[in-house]
């Protein structure tokens, strides 16, 4: 029997006869609020799709057409697997990269240290802004040596320059020139983003007009010398670590994208020559279909952006780096991060990422070592060589993923839209406008994860109280060292031979914004000795305008809240030698109580407590007997409602006349009891709809564990 014949006997169901079914199964709760799934951002999530929730316009589209909904690309080829490379030193920093691209890595993803993203020498920063979170670059020597035995031509680079953008695209063109290296083979992206940097940091090195202007030139020379290298950056990811929804980041960067579309114009660049000098990265967060949903949406509307500034196809395609969030990793059972990762490292493939990095699943404790890097790194490997998930939209044609990829475009648009009512994205930093937005939604989060309706496993839901925390220590470099060795490191090359760089060649770089190209100038400055600090004052000597300050938008990890409360436990642990403690008063026969009981041990283990579970009692006398004797100072009555009725009352009273300073909690809900079992002695209850992390804080504050 063919199975159109078998199907043919059967009767199709409507959406109406599924509703009344699942209607029928929920047993008079609300189908709304039970089905139906209000999110972060705003957005209703439907408990089934069908064909009449799909578009259309996605079905008719191919990849690398219509602005990019189905992938940029015609003939999709894979992403680039680009983990970011953070050792301070240059020689360190070389020996990271080779055994990388060595084992699957095939770009570079250079993150500078907090000098070198100013435009200072090392001798002219601070102890722990040399080597710090990123490398140390100052003279061309730095470059041969951090990238010694790497071929430009084969590896994309793939620096984050921020406002140093102008000195650092100095050092890599004459080093690439040294190499005898066709510029024109050299892949990669500069990643000059002020406007990520006043985020980040809430202040510029320079006013923001004239890191334009270099900008500005660095793009001419890249457009005429560098065609498959990018010079400017829109990086969003501040504003995920700031708490986004998917919508906030998107509509972000679309403002930040459309910001840095006028500047480039303003300085004589086309739109074309603008939008195709431009890169864009956002970040991936835990929510697998909303961020791949984000990630197809944000190709076509910034190619809507720059059609309608009047740029060509070609110029709108969107070039899109992912890098897996810190906003919902976690100290405690970090090793779960390792399934937060993949999972968004999957949904940035499976949404078109360019290129992607997979962050340390340490990487809130310390700095990333070989057993890390080799982890994140490993996770790309095997979801593009053995999962094969380098093909053209594998979630296109779902009518949930096209569904939402609609709703998250719409919203992001109108998000957009608010940013630039209120005078653009400087406008927005500077007010507090944006801060406001997007702490709301962290707020949001929170409140959802304090009432475990958002779960972080280990953290908020089934945490593991005997976990030893990984030593922060063993990978922390010795920033004093590092600042010692490398500023001996350029005072050396300063008065070496090669340092001859004359007053003159420096000089002539601060007509930069008259010039309209003066990149050369900058990298015969290099090639004749000049560092990058005099690179950097040169090119800005004589620059006016006021520099902009705004509140930088904060780094926020979700689980912050709960690990403060394992932090105070553990701390008391330390202190008194054990860990503060709670006594479970269990009533009845085990199959009685055990629910209520497990129930009750992993609601306080979220805040670090330790429960002592005896075998059920079969009074109240007994029971409060035993919980005064164990010297714990809260008990938490647990059971079968019907044992509640006939023992609660009797329990409290005994515990209080035992101890009456003891807190009394309930595990379940005293409904209609609740007044009476009160005057009898009950404190509190917890249940399933109860406030999680603040009924621990609060305890924790009673027992004088935390300061209230």
């Amino acid at each position: 029997m063919s199975s159109q014949r078998l199907l043919s006997e059967f009767d199709v169901p409507g959406e109406e006869a599924w509703r009344e079914a699942a209607e029928k199964l929920l047993k008079g709760a609300p189908f709304d609020k039970v089905m139906r799934t209000r999110t972060v951002e705003g957005l209703t999530l439907e408990p089934i799709y069908s064909g009449a929730d799909g578009l259309p316009q996605a079905a008719a589209t191919l990849p690398g057409f219509d602005g990019g909904l189905r992938g940029g690309d015609v003939l999709p080829t894979g992403w680039e697997i680009a983990q970011e490379q953070t050792e301070g030193e240059p020689g360190e920093f070389n020996h990271v990269a080779l055994e990388a691209l060595r084992r699957g890595q095939d770009a570079l993803h250079v993150l500078l240290d907090v000098a070198t993203a100013r435009g200072l020498d090392p001798d002219q920063a601070g102890i722990g802004e040399v080597g710090a979170c990123g490398l140390s670059l100052a003279t061309l020597a730095d470059l041969r040596r951090a990238f010694r035995d790497i071929l430009p031509d084969a590896v994309a680079f793939h620096f984050q320059s921020g406002s140093a953008g102008y000195g650092v695209y100095a050092l890599f063109t004459a080093w690439i020139e040294e190499l005898g290296v066709d510029p024109a083979l050299v892949r990669g992206r500069l990643n000059m983003d002020p406007l990520a940097v006043l985020a980040r940091s809430g202040s510029l090195p320079a006013p923001l007009e004239r890191l334009y202007d270099e900008m500005a030139a660095v793009a001419r020379h890249a457009a005429k010398t560098m065609p498959r290298f990018r010079a400017a950056g829109v990086d969003a990811l501040a504003a995920h670590g700031a708490g986004a929804s998917a919508v906030q980041e998107l509509g972000v960067a679309l403002a930040g994208g459309v910001a840095t579309l006028r500047a480039l114009s303003a300085r004589g660049l086309d739109v074309d020559a603008a939008a195709s000098q431009m890169a864009f990265s956002l970040s991936v967060g835990p929510d697998f279909f909303m961020e791949l949903a984000k990630l197809r949406a944000a190709r076509p509307l910034w190619a809507r952006i720059v059609g309608e500034c009047g740029g060509g196809a070609e110029a709108a395609r969107m070039m899109l780096h992912c890098r897996t969030g810190l906003y919902n990793k976690t100290v405690y059972d970090p090793y779960v991060n390792l399934l937060r990762t993949t999972t968004e490292a999957m949904a940035a493939a499976v949404g078109g990422a360019d290129s992607i990095c997979v962050g340390a699943f340490d990487e809130a404790i310390r700095p990333a070592d070989g057993f890390s890097r080799r982890l994140a790194r490993n996770t790309q490997v095997i979801l593009r060589e053995e999962c094969e998930l380098g093909v053209a939209d594998p979630a296109g044609g779902s009518w949930f993923v096209e569904n939402l990829t609609e709703s998250v475009s719409q919203a992001a648009w109108e998000f957009f839209r608010e940013i630039e009512g209120q005078g653009g994205y400087v406008e927005v930093l500077a007010s507090g406008w944006l801060a406001e937005k997007l702490a709301a939604t962290h707020a949001e989060r929170c409140k959802r994860l304090a009432a475990r309706r958002l779960s972080l496993v280990g953290t908020n839901q089934y945490p593991n109280p005997q976990e030893k925390p990984l030593d922060p220590s063993t990978t922390m470099p010795d920033y004093a060292d590092i600042h010692r060795r490398r500023s001996r490191e350029v005072a050396s090359f300063r008065t070496s031979g090669e340092a001859d760089a004359d007053a003159a060649l420096l000089e002539r770089l601060g007509g930069l914004a008259d010039a309209g190209d003066g990149v050369a100038q900058g990298v015969a400055a290099v090639r004749a000795g000049a560092s990058l600090a005099e690179i950097t004052r040169a090119v800005r000597a004589g620059a006016s305008g006021e520099v902009a300050q705004v509140t930088p938008l904060p780094s926020l990890r979700l689980s912050a809240m709960y690990e403060s409360l394992r932090k105070a436990s553990a701390a008391h642990a330390s202190k008194h030698g054990e860990a503060p403690k709670i006594f479970l008063a269990t009533l009845g026969a085990l199959r009685r109580h055990k629910a209520r009981a497990d129930f009750t041990r992993a609601f306080f283990a979220t805040g670090g407590f330790v429960c002592e579970m005896p075998s059920g009692f079969e009074d109240g006398a007994a029971a409060a007997a035993a919980a005064v004797a164990s010297g714990a100072r809260a008990t938490v009555i647990c059971g079968h409602d019907e044992d509640y009725l006939e023992h609660v009352p009797a329990l409290c009273r005994a515990l209080k006349a035992g101890d009456p300073g003891m807190r009394v909690i309930l595990a379940g809900f005293p409904g209609d009891n609740e007044a009476a079992w009160r005057e009898a002695g009950l404190d509190d209850y917890i249940f399933i709809k109860s406030d999680n992390y603040a009924k621990n804080r609060e305890l924790l504050e009673l027992l004088g564990v935390i300061a209230p």
